[in-house]
């Protein structure tokens, strides 16, 4: 059994029973699978054993790991053959095209880009589909974009409707410059803002009305966050996930920063504070967007929370759609949803009701 298969991967403790819904569950040992060992759990009160995860990768020959590497495999413009070779040279598995093509078709809700999928081979090769960078921001962070759904927002065709609105192409070009334009030094400072431990006085949760539903990040979390047993890597498994196989997210773990002058300029605009002043010292803000997608005429800012319901990081994404209306030219706040969402549940406002 390949070293990768020996760690359970769905270590994370669940919820609840599948059976009760008790949540009084402890571990009851591992059961050693075919390809692969899972972590087995036993509820106190029903007295059954039971392997967390959706209904998707139970009773399977083949781990979900593998399943997810095939899919996004294909999603990069790999041919069924080419898909079969890559997880052969990767886990040591021998897999049928025949059952690659099955799991394509069994996952085929969660894989919007499939339409686009042709159309990006063309403007580039499969090894070229993703570009990644990596960040050195106090901890290491993955900035990636996909090139093709670049090229398909500058021509106003990422969306379903083709309508050829271009408005957002100047976020293709922010997001294209980042390498050449972050300033690096602010992520490392230790004593400057992060948005994510922002807490401004007007992120008033009764301010806004929330939208709650469920969508396909949650159906795609749904899918992947329970069978990942490491926090880090299932943070890692999603992003990637969605940015290679879903139609509209663009790019993940986006850097953004304001300056000085931004902030000074954004009070004034919106007649709020950003930061509090400390005597002389200039204030800063940073942050790494999770997910950025564009679709239905709007600019989405996504945050993956996997305490939703109780953890709302109103302020957070409000800075980062700030940050975005000063770091690309010509987006305004009207233009920009955000949302935090774990498998559960979709959580969406409008960032401009904040400042009315």
């Amino acid at each position: 059994m390949p070293r990768a298969a020996r760690a359970p991967h769905s270590s994370k403790i669940p919820e609840a029973c599948p059976h009760c819904g008790s949540h009084v569950l402890t571990r009851r040992g591992t059961r050693r699978k075919k390809l692969e060992i899972v972590q087995l759990w036993r509820c106190a009160s029903c007295k059954r054993t039971f392997t967390p995860g959706p209904e998707a990768i139970r009773n399977k020959t083949y781990p979900l790991r593998t399943v997810l590497d095939a899919l996004s495999t294909y999603s990069l413009g790999y041919s069924l053959e080419d898909t079969a070779k890559h997880i052969k040279s990767k886990s040591g598995r021998r897999v049928a095209s025949a059952t690659i093509a099955s799991w394509l078709e069994q996952h085929m809700d969660l894989m919007s880009y499939r339409r686009l999928r042709n159309e990006g081979k063309r403007l580039f090769p499969a090894e070229q589909t993703i570009r990644s960078i990596k960040l050195y921001h106090r901890q290491i962070y993955r900035y990636a974009f996909h090139r093709p759904k670049m090229e398909f927002l500058r021509r106003g065709e990422l969306d379903d409707k083709r309508s050829g609105d271009t408005r957002f192409a100047t976020v293709t070009n922010f997001l294209e410059a980042i390498p050449l334009i972050c300033p690096h030094e602010l992520f490392r400072a230790e004593d400057r803002g992060r948005a994510s431990q922002a807490q401004p006085g007007f992120a008033d949760v009764s301010r806004i009305i929330v939208n709650r539903k469920e969508n396909v990040a949650t159906r795609i979390a749904d899918l992947i966050i329970p069978a990942v047993g490491n926090n880090k890597l299932r943070h890692e498994t999603l992003q990637k996930f969605m940015l290679i196989n879903d139609s509209v997210t663009v790019a993940i773990e986006i850097p953004i920063w304001l300056t000085e002058n931004d902030i000074v300029a954004l009070e004034k605009q919106h007649g709020v504070e950003l930061v509090p002043q400390v005597g002389a010292a200039e204030r800063s803000i940073t942050g790494h967007i999770d997910f950025l997608q564009v679709r239905n005429g709007a600019i989405h800012v996504l945050d993956y929370k996997p305490d939703a319901r109780t953890n709302k990081p109103i302020a957070q994404l409000a800075i980062y759609a700030l940050a975005l209306t000063r770091l690309i030219p010509g987006l305004k706040l009207f233009d920009i949803k955000c949302a935090w969402f774990n498998e559960d549940e979709y959580c969406e406002f409008f960032p401009r009701t904040l400042f009315v």
